[in-house]
């Protein structure tokens, strides 16, 4: 019965040695990692915000404004290594019920480094054409303390996501994450405008070109790469090709809600303990567990070994009754 303790300990402990190791080195890489079937939907909302109403002709100002970006995964598309996003953001202006503009996205990056990849009919306004590169929603799982690249998608350019200190969010040390686009000619053709929206003297329809300029902040969970809190300061303009003559088309400083704050602050708390428990957690218990159980096989080992009776050598008894001289040999 010993022996078979023996065995069986030392089984289980080499066992659980082996589980702890391979968890940490390959089932957790495999697990955290960037989801397939997302469906996600988050509000930023901007306070005096300025946009040009097309249907009305005219300039907004003061303005409330809501964006609200709705993320699902593409399942079928995505695979072992590679994520498929549909992004959709619609900004209104809830109290006149304006839309304001609305924009569509397809991604498709890698799983844990969040890098965009050119594949699956990746795509900005339906536009298959553009070539999305560096980040685009996504960061890394192990995000650092470091410059990033990240696409924006109205340059259709990466720019530098420069890392500026660690701030808390809602209970959470994030990461601050910094991004500034110069205002950038927009490409794609823009229909001409009346001159008078322009501020320009004369008549009829004039030739503009659109410029962005944008500026944004990113909080970033540094445990899992979630986003925990974000803000944008976008402004996007018209300008006469000849001449002078502007026509401010967006001026908002949006920042996602209070409550989205929490809830972004409670997912990645979740988050960060189901990675813990994957990459620390269950690996050193398993570990830790396997050595016991294999120490405790060896050491019922040895104790056997001691209380174990020696056996005599063979031959040795009978010798003994058959020597001369020995009481009892006739």
């Amino acid at each position: 019965m010993r022996g078979a303790a023996v065995v069986v300990l030392a089984g289980f402990g080499v066992f659980l040695l082996a589980t702890g190791v391979l968890v940490r080195t390959y089932v957790a890489p495999a697990v955290v990692r960037a989801p397939t079937d997302i469906y996600k939907v988050q509000r930023l909302r901007a306070e005096n915000a300025t946009y040009f109403d097309a249907g009305a002709l005219r300039v907004r100002t003061g303005a409330t404004v809501v964006a609200t970006a709705t993320v699902r995964g593409d399942v079928e598309a995505s695979g072992d290594d590679v994520a498929v996003w549909d992004m959709t953001t619609v900004i209104q202006d809830l109290d006149r019920g304006r839309l304001v503009d609305v924009a569509t996205r397809r991604l498709a990056f890698d799983r844990r480094s969040g890098e965009l990849v050119a594949c699956c009919r990746a795509a900005v306004q339906d536009d298959t054409s553009v070539r999305q590169s560096g980040l685009g929603v996504f960061w890394p799982m192990d995000v650092r303390k470091r410059t990033y690249r990240m696409f924006d998608a109205q340059t259709r350019r990466t720019w530098p996501v420069v890392f500026k200190g660690v701030e808390d969010v809602g209970g959470v040390d994030a990461y601050r994450f910094e991004l500034h686009v110069p205002p950038t000619k927009v490409p794609g053709e823009v229909p001409a405008v009346p001159a008078r929206l322009l501020g320009a003297d004369g008549g009829g329809a004039v030739p503009v070109d659109r410029y962005y300029r944008g500026d944004a902040v990113f909080w970033v969970d540094p445990r899992t790469g979630a986003p925990v809190d974000q803000r944008q300061r976008v402004r996007s303009t018209l300008r006469a090709r000849s001449g002078t003559g502007t026509l401010v088309v967006a001026d908002l400083e949006l920042r996602t809600t209070p409550e989205g704050r929490t809830a972004l602050a409670g997912t990645a708390n979740d988050a960060a303990a189901r990675v813990r428990l994957l990459e620390t957690v269950v690996p050193l218990g398993a570990v830790a567990l396997g050595a016991v159980l294999l120490a405790a096989g060896v050491v019922l080992d040895r104790r056997g070994a001691r209380t174990r009776p020696r056996a005599a050598p063979p031959g040795d008894g009978a010798a003994r009754r058959l020597r001369p001289g020995t009481p009892g040999v006739g």
